[in-house]
């Protein structure tokens, strides 16, 4: 009912052009009664546009609905028109390129201007129209209008044919230093394509770098190959080469003549190259049982065999506290010592041959004492006498 003179505006009927044909411009114009000021049209992803005059033209336009208001000063009215293209036929044929890591692909972008609802097949079979890079088959995709195609120029069928760069997902490899040269390619997925380009990942970009690596001259890093536009990244974790030490009696410590190098431990290996004595459980100096009820203080000797002091001996020549001194064997020239007697002491250093080779006075405390050995002693084993006061030990030595 009008409002004071005034008749609220009212859409009639909406005038198209449609269906389009290919490079059509779409014309839409609008009937109306009642009392209207202007006109608002805005179609599919497109903004709105104003205009007095009823009618209003898109010279690309998108298929999909658009819609119209007319509003005056009694209120307003809006009405929605579907646009399609009927008789624009399948579209043009295309080639598409997608690299296999590649989200999901619409192949109805790649046919153009087209009617819309037909239906797409692979090899005679029915198919989606949506390709699946990784999963789907490259090769020739159909497309079938569903109207017939009545434009200029146009086909009731169009092809979409896909190309794709199989490279597979990101991955990750654990190799070791020892190990022989390899190619990164073997560390994609199986049927990854070859013949692309490999850069290491650095600081501020990326390095040229060759297809093969070598544990002897690379390190652990990240490299990116590339092939056709696309791309992906292999980690490389280099694990380093390690001494492993023979355990031949089962003691903890290794045998420092009989080493493998390895990134992971051997069965029947250590870590430890301390074991002086190879074929006895323990090292010189260390605590042993000699099997004698009669002896004490049973040490593992020089020689590699368990003896201990009679209580007589033991009378003549008291013992000191226990010494300790490392590490041992003597790797470098820096030896640490340490006992349970505090204050003046001496420590003596003699060769296989009782030469002495150094002699150490020393001031015992809590803390280790460090000291350094000679630099002209030859491999072979060493030993030490310790003098505190009125007591002794004695220790044994061994330099690589």
């Amino acid at each position: 009912m009008a409002q004071g003179g005034c008749e609220p505006a009212v859409i009639v009927e909406v005038v198209s052009n449609a269906p389009l044909c290919p490079g059509d411009t779409l014309q839409l114009s609008v009937i109306t009664e009642g009392d209207v000021l202007g006109h608002f049209w805005q179609g599919p992803n497109t903004p709105k546009y104003f205009t007095v005059e009823p009618w209003y033209s898109f010279a690309q336009p998108a298929l999909g609905t658009y819609a119209v208001v007319v509003y005056g000063p009694c209120g307003t009215d809006t009405a929605l028109v579907n646009i399609t293209a009927q008789g624009a036929g399948a579209g043009q044929d295309s080639t598409l390129h997608v690299c296999s890591g590649a989200p999901p692909l619409d192949l109805g972008a790649a046919l153009g201007f087209h009617a819309e609802g037909g239906t797409w097949t692979h090899n005679g079979i029915p198919h989606t129209g949506t390709y699946v890079p990784g999963t789907d088959l490259p090769g020739i995709y159909l497309y079938t209008a569903p109207f017939p195609a009545t434009c200029p120029g146009t086909s009731p069928c169009a092809a979409i044919t896909v190309t794709e760069t199989a490279l597979g997902g990101n991955s990750s490899i654990e190799v070791c230093e020892g190990d022989a040269p390899f190619p990164l390619l073997s560390a994609l997925d199986p049927g990854a394509q070859g013949g692309g380009n490999w850069y290491r990942v650095v600081f501020l970009g990326f390095m040229p770098h060759p297809e093969i690596y070598d544990p002897n001259s690379d390190s652990s890093g990240t490299f990116r190959y590339e092939l056709n536009g696309c791309q992906v990244f292999v980690t490389v974790d280099e694990a380093p080469l390690l001494p492993w030490y023979t355990d031949e009696d089962g003691d903890g410590y290794g045998n420092p003549a009989a080493w493998v190098p390895g990134c992971v431990q051997p069965p029947g290996t250590v870590a430890d190259s301390s074991d002086n004595c190879a074929h006895l459980p323990g090292r010189i100096g260390d605590p042993c049982d000699d099997g004698n009820p009669g002896t004490i203080d049973d040490l593992i000797t020089d020689s590699c065999t368990c003896a201990g002091l009679l209580p007589t001996s033991v009378a003549a020549w008291p013992r000191a506290a226990e010494l300790r001194v490392w590490p041992n064997p003597a790797v470098g020239r820096r030896l640490l010592v340490q006992a349970d007697a505090t204050g003046p002491a001496l420590l003596q250093l003699f060769d296989a041959r009782s030469g002495l080779c150094g002699e150490y006075f020393l001031v015992l405390g809590k803390e280790p004492v460090a000291l350094e050995l000679p630099g002209n002693l030859a491999q072979g084993l060493y030993t030490l006498l310790f003098t505190a006061g009125a007591t002794r030990s004695v220790r044994s030595l061994a330099v690589p």
